[in-house]
């Protein structure tokens, strides 16, 4: 029933919107890079619930969970190899309550990132591997009780398969299956040189609800075209989570400049290029969101 509820709404021409970072919120509230940030949500838990409420507020349709680093590879690199299942399960938990309090549907996507390791023939890990270390994550935010999954800022398309493959077995949400882009001389490529036509393809084939692209150096104004590309290789239903611009060093610190302002000129032509869901990756705020959320929720009327 969820799958078809979500998937119904987006089918019939809805757009929703998704919310926006996570990383560089919770560095605002006193998180600091080089922690497990799962654990620190888990630990700051007001902090987090913070992050997903005003995210809510500001309009968002569906928030993302705070497990991009939540599989046991990434995890064991902290010692927390064997918190996967409570750490997902709890973080799952903090949004859909959350969720729960709003006064209108909010989706909860479980947030997941990959895994930092190449699969064969680069690195070491297999395909069954890959799945198996995916399927007890996504396990773990299937029982938190999300309505989503949510597969994020895939850079190999092999690594994003094995990822629906695992969810498809161990769970019957819709799932949406996003690639991190950057552009070069050939136009967008992931970092593992794959192209927006074959990733779509790669994914649809395997079995994702939803594909898209989110973070990468693809800039909000830049969207329009990877959507009409995505939508050229078959993709029905399209998610994009850009930056909030190119990311600046200032005073050593990473910052992304773009405003909400700046960033919400670039909406409508999203829009009418054929984005089912908006949101935002690095550097969005709530505010941020908010100025998406009126835009589209104008479009819409």
């Amino acid at each position: 029933m969820k799958k078809l509820d979500l998937l119904s709404r987006l089918n019939s021409g809805e757009v929703l919107v998704c919310d926006g970072a996570m990383g560089t919120m919770l560095q605002s509230l006193g998180y600091t890079p080089g922690e497990p940030p799962e654990k620190w949500g888990v630990e700051h838990e007001r902090s987090l619930r913070r992050i997903h409420s005003g995210y809510i507020e500001a309009g968002a349709d569906i928030i993302l969970t705070n497990t991009f680093g939540g599989s046991r590879v990434k995890l064991e690199k902290y010692g927390l190899g064997s918190e996967v299942e409570p750490l997902n399960m709890k973080l799952a938990r903090i949004a859909v309550d959350e969720a729960r309090k709003a006064d209108r549907k909010v989706y909860v996507a479980g947030d997941v990132g990959p895994t930092g390791e190449f699969m064969e023939p680069l690195g070491l890990l297999t395909e069954s591997d890959m799945i198996e270390i995916f399927s007890q994550q996504i396990s773990a935010l299937a029982q938190g009780g999300v309505d989503l999954i949510f597969i994020e800022t895939m850079m190999d398309p092999n690594e994003a398969a094995a990822a629906v493959k695992a969810a498809k077995e161990v769970c019957d949400l819709p799932i949406f299956a996003s690639m991190s882009y950057n552009v070069d001389k050939k136009g967008f490529r992931t970092m593992m040189g794959t192209s927006p036509e074959q990733a779509v393809k790669i994914l649809l084939d395997t079995g994702a609800d939803v594909v898209g692209a989110n973070c990468g150096d693809v800039l909000a104004s830049m969207t329009p075209d990877l959507i009409r590309q995505m939508k050229e290789a078959g993709a029905e239903l399209v998610v994009v989570e850009p930056n909030a611009g190119a990311p600046k060093i200032i005073e050593g610190k990473t910052v992304f400049p773009q405003t909400p302002q700046e960033m919400a000129e670039s909406v409508p032509e999203i829009i009418e290029a054929g984005a089912n869901v908006i949101g935002g990756c690095c550097g969005t705020t709530h505010d941020h969101i908010r100025l998406i959320a009126e835009i589209v929720k104008g479009w819409q009327r």
